[in-house]
């Protein structure tokens, strides 16, 4: 029997900065049905809440422009948060994959990768196929 492991909470805390802390999904953001809007406002709003106490999560969210937001700080005490605190990792995941299910079904799934600290994390949103690379080689043609 193979056993799956599930999505690393470092994974998890990334793909959310990611897509909800920043412009990089506008895209697919812009594509999604009310429903959909409605969960990851959600999504973001459960976040900013937990982290809401702690002054440098806030100063770097209330930053316009994604270059000049610490992403690594935000992923770090999101991912400190979905460890210390069972019910709201359950939660976030839950949403997180109600949000991923419902852009695939909207024909809006698509494979993500976020950089931080020089590693990459890239991982198909809505088969929970994760890779986790040092390098990253672009071919271009």
């Amino acid at each position: 029997m193979i056993m799956v492991e599930p999505i690393s909470l470092t994974v998890l805390a990334t793909s959310i900065v990611g897509f909800v802390f920043t412009t990089a999904s506008t895209t697919v953001v812009q594509k999604a049905t009310e429903a959909t809007l409605e969960k990851i406002k959600t999504l973001a709003d459960m976040v900013k809440e937990r982290l809401k106490s702690n002054p440098q999560v806030v100063t770097e969210l209330e930053k316009e422009s994604d270059e000049d937001k610490d992403l690594e700080t935000i992923r770090f005490y999101l991912e400190s948060e979905l460890r210390q605190n069972k019910d709201f990792r359950e939660d976030v995941q839950r949403l997180y994959d109600e949000i991923n299910q419902a852009l695939e079904n909207e024909g809006e799934g698509s494979n993500i990768m976020n950089v931080y600290g020089g590693k990459a994390y890239q991982q198909n949103q809505n088969k929970g196929k994760i890779y986790n690379a040092d390098q990253i080689t672009i071919n271009e043609k």
